[in-house]
């Protein structure tokens, strides 16, 4: 298994360095994926032509900001990276203000063992930041997943 993770890991790298925003997109999603859910050996920084991946361990967190392609097809590059997961993400039951965003939505794995969540913000048409995607692991599911609280605003607003 690890030699298939690293392998994995590998031909990631290149092809985030090379590709068109969609793909590129879905790419760095994938890889955070695998780096958050599976542990997998993602570094820290890449810095492809349209996205960049960025992780964090406190909290540990895997972060893609793309900054090329138009937004909604950009947004549907990284559902499918979700849709290709086992853990079978859904949006959460509570909405959030997009702000100056066109969306925030929270993605939300299959109540299990753990909990993951994906933070997406798709921009507007025209922006120079397309499209940002956060994964992390939670201790405890977030009642939001389940439950509409109404529509929430994020502490922060960029």
């Amino acid at each position: 298994m690890r030699r298939l993770v690293l392998v994995f890991t590998v031909l990631a790298v290149p092809t985030l360095a090379h590709a068109e925003p969609v793909s590129e997109a879905r790419s760095a999603v994938g890889a955070c994926l695998a780096a958050i859910i599976d542990g997998a050996p993602v570094p820290d920084q890449i810095k492809g032509d349209n996205a960049e991946i960025r992780r964090e361990s406190q909290p540990a967190t895997c972060t893609v900001t793309v900054t090329g392609g138009e937004p909604a097809a950009v947004r549907a590059g990284v559902m499918e990276a979700l849709e290709k997961r086992a853990e079978r993400f859904s949006p959460a039951k509570t909405r959030w203000d997009a702000g100056a965003f066109a969306s925030r939505e929270t993605f939300c794995s299959l109540p299990a063992r753990r909990s993951f969540n994906v933070l997406v913000s798709t921009a507007r048409p025209g922006e120079p930041l397309t499209l940002t995607a956060t994964v992390l692991e939670t201790k405890e599911r977030d009642a939001r997943c389940d439950r509409d609280e109404g529509v929430q605003r994020p502490l922060l607003t960029n």
